[in-house]
C-alpha cells in the first residue's frame, strides 16, 4: 500500500468519525463543534500533505526529464 492510499484511508476514518458525531442526537451544537474542529484540521493537514507529495513527485519527474534521466517506476 502506498502513502497516498494510507492517507486517503485515514481521511475516510476521520469522515466516519465526523458522521458519528453529527448523527448523535444527545450531543448539543457546541459540543459537536468542539469535537469536529480537530477532525477538520487533521483532514486539511492530510490533504495538504497529499498535495505537497504530488508536487514533489511532479517536480522530481520534471527535473529528471530535463537531465535526460528516465523516470523512476512507481510501485
Amino acid at each position: 500500500m502506498n502513502l497516498n492510499e494510507c492517507l486517503n484511508r485515514y481521511i475516510e476514518e476521520l469522515e466516519r468519525e465526523v458522521i458519528s458525531i453529527i448523527s448523535d442526537p444527545s450531543t448539543d451544537k457546541r459540543t459537536k463543534n468542539l469535537a469536529m474542529k480537530p477532525l477538520t484540521s487533521k483532514k486539511r493537514i492530510i490533504k495538504n500533505t497529499i498535495e505537497a507529495l504530488e508536487m514533489v513527485d511532479r517536480v522530481h519527474e520534471e527535473e529528471l526529464e530535463i537531465a535526460g534521466t528516465p523516470k523512476r517506476s512507481q510501485n
